[in-house]
This record gives structure tokens, C-alpha cells and sequence, in this order.
């Protein structure tokens, strides 16, 4: 699960993620996301890749079933008219779901390159307001150690949800896209 927590500096970063270190999350399960990356600077903290702020695989999915249908139907035209005397067999169909699936995937990722991960979207406001937020990677059974430990270490720190690490590429979530 993904434990989400707005911030409103990256100020208190360094005490936080010690205080949930201490109490047994890996600090490789602790990120942060800042829309300024000096924000970073003189914090020994973990910055959120690329796939967690970013809707690359999210996208991805989606271009790749889009390519998916796309290929079926068009392998369906292709045998029904069979144009240019092709023979349409099995072979020519897989290189076709083959061609229209990776094409389908590649434009989604370039789409999701430019667009906050859907998971996020809801908080780029704030995140465009100079706040950050701190994405814990944990399971159910450090739920409320760690929901307690930044309640009473770091009452600023305000609980925005829990959102599964699970990318569903059927969830139609708006996302919004990055400036850059």
C-alpha cells in the first residue's frame, strides 16, 4: 500500500523519515515529491522516481490495450477483405498485435511522460503551491504505526490516503499534465 502524507516544506524531511525508520519501514520505502527538486538540496532523504510522479505506466497499459483492440480489429478487416491477395494466417496476426500493441504502448508512455501520475493528480495544486508529499510503501500491518507516529511526532504532516501500488490501467482518473 501507499501511505500519502502532505506536507507543507521539506523542512521536517530528514526527522520524519527517521522517526519511521525507527519504528521498522526501510528507508528505501520512504519517498519524497517536491515540484522544486532544489527543495532537495541539504536533505539526505529519498526523491520519488520518475514512475511514481510521472504516469508513464499507467499510460503505457492503456496505449498498449488501445493497440490491443486496434490490432484485432484490423487483423479482422484484413481477413475479411484480404486485400492485395494476402493470405492471413496466424503469423501475419501476432506481427500485427505484435506492431499495434508496442505502438499503442509507446504513444501512452510518451503521454504519460508529461502528465503527473494519476495517483497524484488530486494534490498538484498544492504540490504547485510549494508543499510536498511523502509516499511510504508499506503494508497493512504498519498502517497505524506509521498513521500514529507522524500524528504525534509531526501534527503539520496532514494524511491525505492510502492508494494501492497495484497500477490499474482501467482506473480513468483525470491527470494533469507537467509543465515543463
Amino acid at each position: 500500500m501507499q501511505y500519502q502524507f502532505l506536507l507543507n516544506n521539506l523542512n521536517e524531511s530528514d526527522r520524519l523519515e527517521d522517526s519511521l525508520i525507527k519504528q521498522g519501514i526501510k528507508a528505501s520505502n520512504i519517498h519524497f515529491i517536491s515540484e522544486n527538486s532544489a527543495d532537495f538540496a541539504g536533505h539526505r532523504v529519498h526523491e520519488a522516481s520518475i514512475i511514481e510522479e510521472r504516469d508513464v505506466v499507467h499510460k503505457l497499459e492503456r496505449g498498449a490495450i488501445v493497440g490491443l483492440i486496434t490490432g484485432c480489429l484490423l487483423s479482422w478487416l484484413l481477413y475479411l477483405n484480404q486485400p492485395y491477395g494476402w493470405q492471413i494466417n496466424g503469423l501475419n496476426v501476432v506481427f500485427i498485435l505484435f506492431l499495434t500493441i508496442g505502438f499503442g504502448g509507446w504513444i501512452g508512455g510518451l503521454i504519460g511522460i508529461s502528465h503527473r501520475n494519476y495517483r497524484l493528480s488530486d494534490k498538484d495544486g498544492e504540490l504547485h503551491q510549494g508543499k510536498a508529499m511523502m509516499l511510504v510503501y508499506s503494508d497493512k500491518q504498519h498502517e497505524s504505526v506509521i498513521k500514529n507516529t507522524i500524528a504525534v511526532q509531526f501534527p503539520d504532516a496532514q494524511f491525505v490516503g492510502i492508494k494501492s501500488h497495484f497500477d490499474n490501467p482501467l482506473v480513468g482518473k483525470k491527470t494533469v499534465p507537467l509543465e515543463m
